[in-house]
């Protein structure tokens, strides 16, 4: 979860401005604070699904996670909050989506990339593992009540499974997880403009009044 707050401390500006509507100076930075609030959250959400290569279909997309704590007239400051469960590396761009039971027909490497402009990497505990048992591989788990689950997975060096300690356990590889990747596009192209987008929708409000 991530946090900001967009907010200003005093209205003179504000109130000498509307003149004789100068009442409405709260009232009008309440909507313009909320407004950028609007603003800032959809431009999170499409600079991350610009960014990072994500299997979107079918997935909930990054405005589905985010929450707007809207502006008060008595506590006048927005905050802009975006949660959800780890990114699992499955949801990301693979060269092989395929779960091989038995992994007969399996590709040699599974490969993936979390940025659009990225290229395709091996996936493996250790890179430069060539044929070892290390690399990663699409594995399905049951679901309870029903159904299954798809993952990328590795063997974890040196592990026993409970029910088999001749074999090593297996973990799911994450990615970037949507609150860090709109966080990212936040602090790198958004953050900057915060004064500005208050500063412009501030006088959208005022020229309404008057």
């Amino acid at each position: 979860m991530i946090h900001f707050l967009i907010n200003m401390e005093g209205l003179h500006e504000i109130e000498a401005a509307l003149g004789k509507a100068k009442d409405k100076s709260k009232v009008v930075l309440r909507k313009a604070i909320n407004d950028a609030a609007k603003e800032v959250e959809k431009r999170m959400a499409k600079g991350a699904s610009k960014r990072y290569a994500r299997n979107e279909s079918g997935m909930r997309p990054y405005r589905d996670v985010t929450t707007i704590s809207k502006a008060k007239v008595g506590n006048l400051a927005a905050v802009i909050r975006v949660t959800d469960r780890p990114s699992e590396l499955y949801d990301y761009t693979l060269n092989d989506r395929t779960y091989y039971p038995g992994s007969k027909g399996a590709p040699r490497w599974i490969k993936g990339k979390q940025l659009k402009t990225g290229r395709l990497l091996k996936l493996a505990a250790r890179p430069n593992a060539g044929r070892d048992k290390y690399k990663a591989f699409v594995v399905e788990y049951p679901v309870p009540g029903g159904g299954k689950h798809r993952a990328i997975a590795e063997r974890v060096p040196g592990s026993h499974m409970a029910d088999n300690p001749n074999k090593e356990k297996i973990r799911s590889l994450y990615g970037t997880s949507k609150p860090k990747a709109e966080e990212y596009v936040f602090k790198q192209d958004i953050e900057a403009d915060i004064q500005d987008m208050l500063i412009r929708n501030i006088q959208l409000q005022i020229d309404r009044f008057l």
